[in-house]
């Protein structure tokens, strides 16, 4: 057995999640997910049968970068909990722009699809809302924070304007959380987070996205 099998099995996983951001589930070729991986697409096969079960498992990894995301967050109190949210979400404007939403964007596009994956992706959307709602509730404020904040990234990836994406998101941010520091990235790097939207670790906007 290839020891090294399971590292290279998880660099064909985001080579291919980052080609799903980038350039669409339907866009992407196995033949492409290879040469992201820096792979022969001969070697590919011995890690991945097919390109459904490639998307599988292209989601099971971006429910790990969710689940580590909110772990990061989980000591923090809901106020504390929303203003590092918020400090993630306005961490890289355009990368944000340029991908979509990295928990909401992939699941999006299979819908839209009709890829038999999507009921499985559209469970990463309703865990990462329902956290979001949790904390919103608990603090008292407004619930409809995550459909603004989706809202917000779906608009301004159309009109590629990072400005507008930042400012609405401050807006956002200032409506639900008056009086809250605009520089709150103390508490961001208390609770463990990267600002990094395109880094190794979760969390990431490497996705997606083409999420």
């Amino acid at each position: 057995m290839d020891e090294h099998a399971p590292s290279r099995r998880l660099q064909i996983i985001r080579a291919a999640l980052q080609r799903y951001r980038t350039h669409t589930v339907s866009g992407t070729t196995l033949r492409d997910v290879a040469q992201a991986a820096g792979l022969p697409l001969g070697n590919l096969y011995y890690y991945v049968r097919s390109r459904d079960d490639l998307v599988l498992e292209v989601l099971d990894e971006c429910e790990r970068e969710l689940q580590q995301f909110l772990a990061r967050l989980a000591p923090l109190t809901p106020l504390k909990w929303l203003s590092a949210y918020f400090d993630w979400l306005l961490s890289d404007p355009d990368q944000a722009t340029a991908l979509g939403c990295p928990f909401g964007t992939l699941p999006g596009e299979l819908r839209a699809l009709g890829h038999p994956a999507a009921d499985r992706a559209a469970q990463i959307v309703r865990q990462y809302r329902d956290a979001v709602s949790k904390q919103t509730q608990a603090a008292g404020i407004p619930t409809e924070v995550f459909m603004a904040v989706q809202g917000t990234y779906t608009v301004a990836r159309i009109l590629n304007d990072p400005a507008l994406f930042k400012q609405e998101i401050q807006r956002i941010r200032d409506a639900a959380l008056p009086g809250s520091s605009r520089d709150n990235a103390g508490e961001t790097r208390r609770a463990g987070m990267s600002t990094c939207q395109n880094c190794e670790e979760p969390p990431l906007h490497t996705e997606a996205s083409a999420m």
